[in-house]
């Protein structure tokens, strides 16, 4: 079961069902106490409706969490936020509201007719016969606490949407010409003579004098400067701290069963087993069988099947047809056919579960947890508040620690990436992120406000102790003084080297000239082609220039340590079109697509004008340096 999902999950269906069921969930708990409700407060607002720090935060920690699964698993907040994603998640939301709402207007929608029959003809969701694989839909929904009725709803939404604009975007056209001319451009080849010249193999470097490392010393002196560091005291404030200390008494807990019965309730459940079939006149056969059989499953024999089991069944979760089939069923009546755009439904009800409150024994232990965690909150949310009034009285934390059950995390002098002096890290460092933007933004023995961590923790950060940034002594940074001034004297070198090996490959000089000079090594790339072709040693600036000249024309890139003089030894024609349908076809569907994007974008900046759009400046800013 669980290796269909994962095969299912490359499918459009779970596509879109993960789409808008992984939703942040987050509990931003009590920190709005604090915040004034900060969250709630608009960056933008499309056509008077206001897209809330709250929406855009969710949206953004949905993307960031997409990125660490795609891109890099340590990708932090910050990061992404100097990466664009804040932005990016928020053009895409004012985009995406602007559609629904151009949608709206033109009264353009999407019946649920539409969406079942696209979802039975989903290729992932089919049996080998080709009928519809109706348990295994069923699961996928329970798994993720959603109902069918839910599920057709946002693909209606989601399949109007993608209609409109994908109507746009296949507006576009690629004419022949055009696509010949580009795929010959794009085909055409070139090997480049490559040399490259390493500064660290650079000899004949003098020894430095002491006049001449102090004088480097004093011209680069950012080269060694200490960043800023800072002590803080990190102080933990847990729901789980109360809850272990917390004791339901036996009457409070009947009183409460008494109280909640009601709410406790489960509603009627029903197991059955079905088929599904395509041909109306088979499924009605295989009813008349099972009927007089008194059972399903022998009867579906005849017709190579076997019934699906469904299991507690509530009304909720069945289409309303087959939900007022299923539940007027006595057990062991065989119903149906009835038809959905899924098929042709024949079932079986095995059991009914009838609607029943249980017992207190049963609730017992789910009522105490609850009740546990609520008193537990409660406790927490009485010491934020005391542990808030405490710190804006004057205490310090050492003083109440005790008393509100704060754990106190010490942390030595940290810079601001949270390293210590050497580059080592704290071995305890808990929010290490957003710690360090308080710690950094307070002065010394300042407290910053009570944060959320929103899994039930509390935090407080003080900052202790300020080193502030400065140039370091000359005798305690000779060493590097000395390493620096040879790299520095070592790159000047391999400069004038490079460039003397630039004025050979100009005046048509071979490799083998330059074949023998320090730290120098000689070769020619593979052909390469903008249509893929490339060479795996040579950097994507080397490629880009490349292609800007002509044969013979040489030119020198800076990567770090080493200098690349290249030349262009060789151009070759493309070869044509039709020798390469699979390239042309790329090259045809690249011209497509920025067509349509084009168009696209001209539909967005139109939207803009028929409903305003405006964001707050200066909110967004705030959001991108820090975490609100």
């Amino acid at each position: 079961m669980l290796q269909t999902i994962r095969t299912l999950a490359h499918s459009w269906v779970v596509k879109a069902l993960m789409l808008f069921l992984i939703v942040s969930f987050s509990v931003w708990g009590i920190g709005d106490i604090f915040r004034g409700n900060a969250l709630k407060k608009a960056v933008a607002t499309v056509g008077g409706t206001d897209i809330s720090v709250l929406d855009l935060n969710r949206l953004f920690e949905r993307a960031l969490s997409q990125a660490r699964r795609e891109i890099a698993p340590d990708l932090t907040a910050e990061q992404a936020r100097q990466m664009g994603f804040l932005d990016q998640a928020l053009e895409n939301e004012i985009t995406r509201r602007l559609v629904d709402m151009d949608l709206r207007d033109r009264n353009i929608d999407v019946g649920p007719d539409v969406v079942l029959t696209m979802l039975a003809q989903e290729p992932n969701l089919r049996n080998e016969d080709g009928s519809f694989n109706v348990g295994l839909f069923q699961r996928i929904l329970e798994q993720q606490r959603m109902s069918e009725e839910a599920f057709i709803e946002q693909m209606r939404r989601d399949t109007a949407r993608q209609l409109l604009v994908g109507t746009l975007g296949s507006a576009s056209f690629a004419p022949e010409i055009a696509v010949e001319t580009l795929y010959k451009a794009r085909a055409q080849k070139r090997v480049l003579d490559v040399v490259t010249i390493k500064a660290s193999a650079q000899g004949g470097i003098p020894t430095p004098t002491k006049a001449d490392l102090e004088a480097f010393y004093e011209a680069h002196q950012k080269l060694f400067e200490a960043p800023e560091y800072r002590g803080l005291t990190l102080g933990r404030l847990s729901v789980d701290t109360f809850l272990k200390d917390i004791v339901i008494p036996e009457t409070t807990l009947k009183d409460a069963y008494e109280q909640r019965k009601e709410s406790l309730r489960i509603p009627e459940r029903r197991d059955i087993v079905q088929v599904v079939l395509q041909n109306e006149q088979q499924a009605q056969t295989l009813a008349e069988k099972a009927k007089k059989a008194g059972q399903l499953a022998g009867a579906a024999k005849a017709f190579d099947k076997t019934p699906v089991p469904l299991d507690k069944l509530e009304r909720k979760n069945l289409m309303t047809s087959l939900s007022d089939a299923v539940f007027s069923l006595s057990e062991g009546e065989i119903g149906g056919p009835v038809k959905t755009q899924l098929g042709w439904h024949v079932m079986q009800l095995k059991k009914v579960w009838p609607s029943t409150i249980p017992s207190f024994t049963h609730a017992k232990k789910e009522l105490e947890e609850t009740l546990r965690r609520d008193q537990a909150i409660e406790a927490a949310t009485r010491a934020v508040n005391r542990l808030d009034d405490l710190l804006a009285a004057g205490n310090s934390l050492d003083d109440i620690a005790d008393d509100l059950r704060l754990r106190l995390i010490k942390i030595p002098e940290v810079d601001a990436k949270g390293q210590l002096e050497g580059g080592r890290t704290p071995s305890e460092f808990p929010y290490k992120e957003r710690a360090l933007v308080l710690a950094f933004s307070q002065e010394t023995g300042e407290t910053s406000p009570v944060e959320d961590d929103r899994e039930g923790r509390y935090y407080v950060v003080r900052t202790d102790s300020v080193i502030p940034a400065g140039v370091r002594p000359f005798d305690e940074v000779s060493k590097d003084v000395a390493l620096a001034w040879r790299k520095e004297k070592q790159g000047e070198k391999a400069r004038a080297l490079a460039q003397k090996i630039l004025a050979g490959l100009e005046k048509g000089e071979s490799l083998s000239t330059f074949a023998r000079m320090p730290g120098v090594m000689t070769r020619q790339s593979a052909p390469l082609s903008l249509l893929g072709d490339t060479d795996k040693r040579l950097s994507t600036r080397v490629l880009e220039q490349a292609f800007r000249l002509k044969k013979g024309e040489a030119f020198l890139i800076d990567e770090g340590d080493t200098e690349v003089a290249i030349r262009v030894a060789k151009i070759e024609p493309g070869q044509e079109p039709s020798r390469d349908a699979r390239r042309q076809a790329m090259v045809s569907q690249e011209f497509r697509k920025k067509e349509s994007t084009e168009i696209l974008d001209q539909y967005v900046r139109f939207l803009r004008t028929r409903y305003p759009v405006s964001v707050n400046r200066e909110r967004l800013d705030f959001m991108r340096q820090n975490e609100e």
